[in-house]
């Protein structure tokens, strides 16, 4: 038998120690992320995992950068489509949006969820990962705009501080509305996937699903934009 490569070993192992972190955190949450405890799942010695990271917070980063390249794909492949309709483009990614949640609940949490003690994320290496996951979504609601499917004259006479930061950080040449729509959708949807998630809908006298809500609560989202 060919005996792998040591790149691939230490390849391999680092998403071992990245599939064992997140496994931890989905039993007992990030914050009591642990690297010796990790080392004993995977029966390795302590040290080792220094070789990879070089302390909890390295790893975290690693972790977060990860969630938010799964989002983004996520949300690049909802656009993967014959669909014409920039209508059912922008469902799609709210939809997608839903959907990698619901899958990823610990990594949703990671980035989105209750800030890890002591913890401070390095902006220079999460933020273009956290950049490129909003920019999916810039991306649909710029290419609905161009189409003249968005109706943004009405928005505002001049935009708010917050805007005009977020289009410095992107970059963005197009109508400062299409922005606007990006962070109030996002809004919207974080704030029904949170709730969600964190069981806040299970009040009920019995359990329902979420998904005609979410999908009426959506279009209606739309339908504001596009009116």
């Amino acid at each position: 038998m060919v005996r792998p490569k040591k790149e691939q070993q230490n390849r391999d192992l680092r998403e071992e120690i990245k599939r064992t972190a997140r496994k931890q955190m989905a039993e007992i949450g990030a914050a009591t992320l642990s690297l010796r405890a990790i080392a004993r799942d995977l029966k390795i010695t302590a040290p080792a995992i220094y070789n990879y990271f070089s302390n909890r917070d390295d790893l975290v980063t690693a972790l977060i950068v990860d969630a938010y390249n799964s989002l983004s794909k996520y949300l690049i492949a909802s656009q993967m489509t014959d669909e014409e309709s920039h209508v059912e483009r922008i469902l799609a990614s709210a939809r997608a949006y839903r959907n990698w949640a619901l899958n990823h609940p610990e990594e949703y949490s990671l980035i989105f969820g209750t800030p890890i003690p002591n913890y401070h994320a390095p902006m220079e290496i999460t933020g273009p990962a956290a950049a490129s996951a909003m920019g999916a979504l810039i991306d649909t609601l710029d290419a609905a705009w161009q189409a003249g499917v968005l109706q943004t004259n009405k928005v505002f006479s001049s935009p708010p501080e917050m805007i005009v930061e977020w289009i410095k950080r992107f970059d963005y040449k197009g109508d400062p509305a299409v922005i606007h729509f990006a962070m109030m959708s996002w809004s919207q949807i974080h704030g029904i996937v949170s709730l969600e998630l964190n069981g806040h809908y299970s009040s009920f006298p019995k359990v329902i699903s979420v998904d005609s809500f979410f999908e009426i609560e959506i279009q209606a989202s739309i339908k504001r934009m596009t009116i």
